[in-house]
């Protein structure tokens, strides 16, 4: 059906046409009806016409119904993220227009919390008054879509359920193939005549079929021989296991490092995946328990922000559903019992990574054989972990591994002390056979882990030490000194590890630091980063040191001093100035950056000198190109030259054909619009529709609504879709397809008069053949018209003054001639009992605006 449709377009049509349009569509809108009303003295009327014929065209607009009262199958969105289907009754409220009846039965079903209500929700089909119900809440119903769009503040939602889509939705995508590539090229050349060159291509790619994904992952490099080197790595076939909470992988990938150190292997893996549950599980947060005299309402705020609030009743109580994000931090609790009482208290409150939410279990199984990077043997395995979020702000963990000549056991518990910080400690024991070098050899491995947000404003956001006796190994240890391998170092003695965060002044400090020693050897490999951060005015000072991993042959250490100015000359630009040590050596650099051409090309161009005064300079640039990223550098010495090309992109292959993209993520969609060549999404520019209307869009969360809005500003005015977002739930790793339904039209900005010459009177309502309003006319009797129909077509025209007067056109919407999106014409409206439509159409005044 041709109907009025309002975007903005690429040429804006004469004005009269839309603001006499817009104005009068307000003007008659149900939810202002109860509103002082427009005046419709200041709706010019041409001359000749009637004074009250203003009032007369608001008057006829607003007796129209859009629907009728009754009962309708209606999609509900609640805070645009949760879409329902429910069958509703509408009521038709004198003076509110259209509104859905809200019942205490569908109010429970969208997951408001009672408990957050001043009294309960009603058991029988009463209609409630959802902004009264909760305070700021909003119900705006759609009886053109059908649709029902709820805000309710998340104070008053559920929390156990935030966050979570049900496993009905959990879409597994379609069967396509995908690759995803990096590859790179480099000459080298000096004065002396030495030359060098290398290339490399990093492969990612996978295949969905049937609920499963393969994943590969291939590097391709040439060696100083000119062959090409080729190796694989995390090869598997995955899928979910959703009544377990989990997933199942076969084939070459890693354990997990919850309990013992991650080994790469072969074979296969059932592990929990915590993404399927909800946001709230995910993460630890504190129990609150405490008495309530009466029945109160209780508020928990965070930061001085309040972020829970329900109503307990009296005596004990304990909430174990909030959701508080970070992993530090102190919560204030407010109690205000039914007698006006107020009191509060506060509850500090850390975590670590192995701390769950109460009821929450992570686990694995994998039965495998090593598979380390090293030639070296390949025992087979097994390993089992388990842990599960207690009582007591507490949860146990441990696990066991048994192999030929390897056998460990561990067990750990980590708690939250609130104002002492979150501690945990575990010991693990570890048998190893040895073989010939020194036979059977056991020991234990202790390790003690704390984190902590102090009032200073010091975040300890993880500090951890492992002591380890002379006769413990780990399985990669036990693996690599059996067989003599030249990168076994000793087995370990101790590790320490600790990262920090401190705001001071306008500025942050951070530290992360590790270290480790060995056996029986004097090696010692340490590494840390330190970085000092600040702004004065518009310079950014950012001081650094840091040491690489390594043992502590030679001088390897950092320092740094770098200075940047942002620059205002057309676009922004910034110049940075740097000062470092290293390896015993200083050097400088100066150099210019920024973006152009809408920041999708980007530049960088330097100079550079050192203590023994070797200068060079470079230049780079890097573009972000429709569907692929490329990139050059030229470096320029006292004495070489170096030059660099690079390219990253994706590639997917579905049944309908092959589609080009950035980088895509893990998990990502198939974006479908029709014919709409060109178009993108508003939050991935880079990936641009092919021809048949293709594009891909990477980074979405698995198990999660995600949002695909189009970027519909630079569409023709004459394609129409009607929906430009979408959301949809991808399982782990799927590609799933979302389909976006367009429409071709021809948009007309009509000029219509009257027999006399006079235009038609602003309100006047134009309908098709079948009498559906397509348009309504606006100032100097210009309407707004999208038709589908091609062909000749009747359009007729119904106004009221002292009496109702019709009249009706002859239109060809294919033979006007078209101005940037837009065919303009000028018609004569003939009276209703007109000679037909083709002599009608020949005696017509009329001319091509």
């Amino acid at each position: 059906m041709p109907m009025l449709h309002c975007r903005r377009p690429a040429l804006t049509p004469p004005l009269p046409a839309l603001v006499g349009s817009s104005l009068l569509l307000l003007s008659i809108t149900p939810t202002f009806a109860a509103t002082p009303r427009f005046q419709a003295e200041f709706m010019h009327q041409a001359a000749g016409q009637a004074s009250e014929a203003g009032a007369f065209a608001l008057q006829a607009l607003a007796e129209q119904t859009p629907l009728a009262a009754g009962r309708y199958r209606v999609q509900v969105v609640v805070n645009d993220t949760t879409p329902y289907t429910r069958e509703i009754d509408i009521h038709n409220n004198d003076g509110q227009g259209l509104q859905a009846c809200l019942t205490g039965e569908l109010l429970r079903a969208f997951d408001l919390r009672e408990e957050a209500l001043d009294t309960p929700l009603p058991t029988d089909d009463t209609c409630l008054d959802l902004a009264t119900l909760v305070p700021e809440a909003q119900a705006d119903f759609d009886p053109q879509r059908l649709h029902l769009a709820l805000s309710i503040p998340q104070i008053a939602m559920r929390r156990h359920t935030a966050g979570s889509v049900p496993e009905a939705r959990w879409d597994a995508g379609i069967t396509a193939a995908f690759v995803n590539y990096q590859a790179s090229a480099q000459h080298y050349s000096s004065d002396s005549g030495r030359r060098r060159s290398s290339q490399d291509l990093y492969l990612n790619s996978g295949i969905n079929v049937a609920g499963w994904r393969l994943r590969s992952t291939q590097a391709l490099r040439d060696s100083t021989d000119g062959q090409f080197d080729s190796r694989h790595s995390d090869t598997y076939a995955q899928s979910d296991v959703p009544g377990l909470r989990a997933n199942i992988t076969l084939g070459e990938t890693s354990t997990g490092d919850e309990v013992f150190r991650s080994v790469p292997f072969v074979g296969a893996r059932l592990a929990s995946d915590l993404d399927m549950y909800s946001d709230t599980e995910q993460q630890y947060a504190p129990v609150i328990r405490g008495v309530a005299q009466t029945r109160a309402k209780l508020e928990v705020l965070h930061n001085g922000y309040p972020i829970y609030s329900t109503y307990v009743a009296p005596g004990p109580y304990a909430i174990d559903d909030l959701s508080v994000g970070a992993s530090h931090g102190e919560l204030e609790v407010i109690l205000t019992e039914a007698d006006g009482q107020v009191r509060r208290f506060t509850q500090p409150y850390s975590s670590l990574g192995n701390l769950l939410r109460e009821g929450v279990w992570r686990y694995s199984a994998t039965v495998g054989r090593y598979n380390g990077a090293e030639e070296l043997d390949r025992p087979r395995f097994w390993e089992g972990t388990l842990a599960r979020g207690g009582v007591w702000d507490s949860t146990l963990y441990g696990g066991v591994f048994t192999s030929d000549y390897y056998r460990a056991g561990a067990l750990g518990v980590a708690r939250d002390f609130a104002d002492l910080g979150a501690l945990s400690f575990d010991v693990t024991h570890a048998n190893t056979d040895l073989g010939s070098l020194k036979g059977q050899v056991q020991g234990q491995s202790f390790t003690t882990r704390y984190g902590k947000s102090f009032a200073t404003g010091t975040n300890l956001r993880f500090a951890g030490y492992r002591y380890s006796t002379e006769g413990y190994h780990d399985f990669v240890e036990a693996v690599r000194e059996r067989n003599q391998s030249a990168h076994y170092l000793g087995n370990r003695r101790s590790r320490l590890e600790a990262s920090v965060y401190q705001n001071v002044g306008n500025g942050s400090l951070s530290l992360t630091f590790s270290q480790d020693d060995y056996w029986g050897s004097t090696a010692q490999r340490r590494q840390y980063q330190v970085q000092y951060n600040t702004r004065w005015r518009d310079v950014s000072i950012n001081l650094f040191a840091s040491q690489a991993l390594t043992d502590n042959t030679g001088d390897n250490r950092m320092f740094g001093l770098s200075l940047s100015l942002p620059l205002d000359f057309g676009r922004r630009h910034t110049a940075s100035f740097d000062l470092q040590r290293y390896d015993g050596r200083y050097s400088e650099r100066a150099s210019l950056s920024g973006g152009m051409m809408n920041n999708q090309l980007g530049y960088q161009v330097s100079l550079s000198n050192d203590q023994q005064n070797n200068t060079s300079g470079a230049l780079s640039l890097a573009h972000q190109g429709t569907n692929v990223s490329y990139g050059g550098g030229y470096t320029q010495g006292a004495d070489y030259r170096s030059v660099s090309l690079n390219a990253s992109g994706a590639l997917l292959a579905h049944g309908s054909g092959i589609v080009l993209g950035p980088y895509m993520g893990e998990t990502g969609a198939l974006v479908h619009v029709p014919d709409v060549a060109g178009i993108t999404l508003a939050n991935t520019p880079s990936s641009q529709a092919n021809r048949q209307g293709y594009l891909l869009a990477s980074n979405l969360r698995p198990y999660r609504l995600n949002s695909l809005l189009l970027d519909t500003d630079e569409l023709s005015p004459e394609t129409i879709i009607d929906n430009a977002t979408q959301q949809v739930v991808p399982r782990r790793g799927a590609i799933v397809k979302a389909s976006f339904p367009s429409r071709q039209v021809m948009r007309m900005v009509l000029t219509l008069q009257q027999a006399d010459g006079r235009p038609l009177p602003f309100g006047t309502q134009i309908s098709d053949a079948q009498g559906n309003v397509l348009a309504v006319v606006g100032q100097a009797g210009q309407a707004l018209v999208a038709s589908d129909v091609p062909g000749l077509q009747q359009l007729q025209a119904r106004w009221a003054d002292q009496a109702t007067r019709e009249c009706q056109v002859t239109v060809n919407p294919g033979e006007i001639p078209q101005v940037n999106g837009y065919r303009l014409k000028t018609l004569t409206c003939q009276p209703r009992h007109a000679p037909s439509s083709t002599q009608t159409d020949m005696n017509h005044q009329e001319h091509t605006s």
